[in-house]
């Protein structure tokens, strides 16, 4: 993200994000087996709609100071949704799988 950012706050919050996602990716390694593969996809769906949130902040970027406040709270939501649903399946893997595997909460991008 850019460091000069027009909004410090909510790319500090897409930074951790993007570090939680990249330590599951690490956590689940090169396991195998079918779960293991689906626990990877999930991993690259939480990617996905990160970089959908990265490349929309961008675009507000350019837009400069004066970009709408109501897009902000909208990217605020959307980036405080996909960080519950990356602490929820932390919390799923860390159990080794117990319990019902969390279910993607909140609007997507």
């Amino acid at each position: 993200m850019d460091e000069q950012g027009l909004h410090r706050g909510l790319e500090q919050q897409l930074e951790a994000l993007a570090a939680r996602i990249a330590a599951l990716q690490q956590k689940l390694g090169a396991a195998s087996g079918s779960e293991r593969v689906e626990e990877r996809g999930e991993i690259a769906e939480l990617q996905r709609r990160y970089e959908e949130i990265v490349g929309r902040l961008r675009a507000l970027q350019s837009e400069g100071p004066s970009f709408r406040q109501e897009t902000k709270a909208e990217l605020e939501k959307i980036a405080a949704d996909l960080s519950g649903n990356v602490e929820d399946f932390v919390s799923w893997v860390d159990s080794g799988g117990q319990g019902r595997r969390p279910s993607p909460r909140g609007a997507k991008p």
